[in-house]
């Protein structure tokens, strides 16, 4: 049908070739590494149950997307996270709910109540990572 075949084109239009990632990935890596060597961070790994969790509370109360914020841990403001990672990289996985008409802009609006991180990093853990 037109419907799929469109969602398979806006799919594939989403896709990284392997070749691409890697170069970019690389060039993430040369910056990063070069200015902020403690904080570099090459991966973040989430389980796929968290995932899906989030994925379920989004549909349940109508949420719209995921931002994925760029941060660093901070030492002492996470109980349980290994000391080192105290200054690296991370990411902060944020629910977002449209808008409600009428406020500025409209677009997505975060849900302070629901960030989630506790992803495990690379460097340590690497096993498996290609790009």
């Amino acid at each position: 049908s037109k419907t799929q075949t469109n969602m398979i084109n806006t799919e594939n239009e989403r896709n990284v070739p392997e070749e691409a990632a890697k170069k970019m990935v690389d060039a993430y890596a040369k910056e990063t590494f070069q200015y902020t060597p403690k904080s570099y961070s090459k991966a973040v790994w989430f389980p796929a149950e968290q995932i899906i969790s989030i994925a379920e509370k989004l549909k349940e109360k109508g949420g719209d997307g995921l931002r994925i914020y760029f941060a660093q841990y901070v030492s002492g403001q996470l109980d349980g996270v290994p000391t080192s990672y105290d200054g690296r990289n991370t990411v902060l996985l944020v629910p977002t709910y449209p808008k409600l008409e009428g406020t500025d802009g409209g677009g997505h609006e975060d849900d302070p109540e629901d960030i989630e991180n506790r992803g495990e990093l690379c460097p340590d853990k690497c096993e498996g990572v290609i790009l």
